[in-house]
Order: C-alpha cells, then structure tokens, then sequence
C-alpha cells in the first residue's frame, strides 16, 4: 500500500471514531422514546400492588388465608398433641402418635386425619433410644383393643435422651425414620412433657 492511501485510511478511521464517541450519549433515567430528555421524574413509576395480577393497580382478591398483606411471612399451623397427650409423628402416612405410659413403655398409635385413633394394619415399629453406646432396643406387639402398638420392654433410666422411632407401613415399605430428645420433663407452659409439648418456645 502506498504512504498516500495509507495516510487517507488512518484519518477515515479516526474520523469515524470521533463521530461514533459524539453520536454516544449518556443513558438518561426515564427516557424511554429516546429523545436525550426524561419522560417523567423519578418515582412515577406505581408502587406494585400485591395480588395484581392484570396490572390493573388494583387487588384482584384478597389474601391468602394465613398470609398478611405484604406477604411478609405466613402463619404456622399450631403444634398439637394427640388423643394421649403424645408427640405425633409427622414423617409417615397415617401419623402416628409417641406418647410414654405411667409405666415407661411406649404406646403407638396411628392417627385419622382429624387426630382419632385407626386400628393398627400391618405397621411395625422399633425404637432405639437412651446412651448411644449402651442404648436400649424396643420392639413391639399389638395392644388388646388393637388400635395401638405397646413397647415389650421400658424406657432406660434418665428424663433426657435421644431416640430414634422406625416405622415401616408394610413389610415391603421403605422405613421412615423420626429423631428427636425424648424430654420426659413436664413442660411448664403447657399441659404435656417436653417431648409433646405443644408450645411455640425451643426444646
């Protein structure tokens, strides 16, 4: 290429590079037709509307039961203890409830959906709980009136341990398996011990 042509070439380049940073404008908030001048001022923009669906500005219904305006949070269910006074198992269809007899062994009983006791089908439980390097195994039979299952054995000493219930709905269902320190304290907030306790404070 000749000095000539290659002169002509660096300055069309810097000529359309200066025009391309003069054509470049600052974004401008709230220009949306692209004339350089904001169609209206900061803040024009409607507050969304909770539960506007159409864009209307307006609420096509009301809340959702439960749930507050803002839909800051929901409420939670209440906790609630079964038919003995136990701690219902939540983790297995139908629920089942926990609840420790007068002489320290534990009762099982399935529950409706409107916390009555079902008679038992073809559920088996185990249960193991108390020191982790001794603990104590209990297995379980049919009580008399057929509508819970009673551990053959008792609780070990103590008022405060872990314990692990495994349930299996059939002999071919897969185990569930619910965790939790059984607090045999009675709880002073409420009417029931710890371990069924039905109140909204920590355990």
């Amino acid at each position: 290429m000749k000095p000539t042509k290659t002169i002509v070439a660096t300055i069309t380049a810097l000529t359309f590079a200066l025009v391309g940073c003069e054509d470049k404008k600052t974004a401008v908030p709230h220009d949306h037709d692209g004339d350089g001048k904001p169609d209206h001022g900061p803040g024009a923009h409607p507050k969304a509307v909770p539960h506007d669906h159409d864009g209307d500005g307006k609420p096509d219904h009301d809340v959702h039961p439960g749930e507050s305006d803002d839909h800051a949070g929901h409420d939670h269910a209440k906790k609630e203890a079964g038919p003995n006074g136990g701690r219902i198992i939540t983790t297995v269809e139908p629920h089942a409830e926990f609840f420790v007899t007068a002489d320290h062994k534990i009762r099982i009983t399935f529950l409706s959906a409107d916390n009555k006791a079902v008679a038992v089908g073809a559920q088996t439980v185990d249960v193991v709980c108390g020191d982790r390097s001794n603990p104590t195994m209990l297995a379980f039979t049919k009580a008399a009136d057929g509508n819970s299952l009673i551990s053959s054995g008792v609780l070990p000493e103590g008022n405060n341990f872990p314990t692990i219930v495994t349930i299996k709905t059939t002999a071919e269902a897969a185990p569930v398996r619910d965790k939790f320190t059984l607090n045999l304290s009675d709880c002073p907030t409420c009417e029931y011990k710890e371990y069924a306790c039905t109140c909204e404070h920590g355990h």
